[in-house]
């Protein structure tokens, strides 16, 4: 890579993403933990008529950390859902101009959000903020949300930059972006995919 500021955004991309990866793998984390969790449920509750006592508690505090912890790792990856239908049909320079007007709009979003999240997280801490039934804090679950988006913010002033990189450079090679897939090429990931999993099943 042979300017500056595409070698200072792989870096940048580089340290972001191992961020984005450990807290993906805490919210997956989370989602297999509760679904241990709900097993014990439905074993304790129809074998031995004894549900967990607060397990709807238990519940809504962790899906906060799954719901936003993996944010910024799938707008990293381009995973997330987006209306390509116009800007699939751009190319080039007007391609990245075009992803560069959607990432602002991202950005004054997602900057206004973090304050109130962050107020949220403030009453339920000074107030002392539980749930009903086991009374377990809300504030960490709360604090999850404004660092999330924070990060996010990061993720996407990032992107911003490589936009805004490859609009003055459209010959340069793209750098902490995600790639637009059409249709045909996401397809054949998925039979790849498919015929890797099938493979390694058969292997067994």
């Amino acid at each position: 890579m042979s300017d500056a500021l595409g070698r200072g955004l792989a870096r940048a991309d580089l340290w972001l993403g191992r961020v984005e990866n450990r807290l993906n793998l805490l919210a997956g984390l989370l989602i297999f933990a509760l679904m241990l969790l709900g097993v014990a449920q439905i074993v304790l509750r129809t074998v031995f008529r004894s549900p967990i006592f607060g397990y709807i508690d238990i519940v809504e505090v962790s899906m906060v950390g799954f719901a936003v912890l993996a944010i910024a790792f799938v707008q990293r990856v381009g995973g997330h859902v987006r209306m390509e239908l116009v800007v699939a049909r751009f190319r080039g320079r007007a391609l990245w101009i075009a992803e560069a007007v959607g990432t602002a709009l991202a950005i004054f979003i997602v900057a206004v959000l973090i304050p109130y999240s962050y107020r949220h997280f403030e009453r339920a801490f000074n107030f002392g903020d539980s749930t009903i039934d086991i009374e377990i804090v809300t504030w960490p679950a709360k604090l999850a949300v404004p660092v999330a988006l924070a990060l996010l913010l990061a993720r996407l002033v990032l992107q911003m930059a490589g936009y805004l990189r490859l609009a003055a450079r459209p010959e340069a090679e793209p750098v902490a972006v995600p790639l637009l897939k059409d249709v045909e090429q996401a397809a054949a990931e998925e039979i790849s995919q498919a015929g890797e999993d099938i493979a390694r099943e058969e292997g067994r």
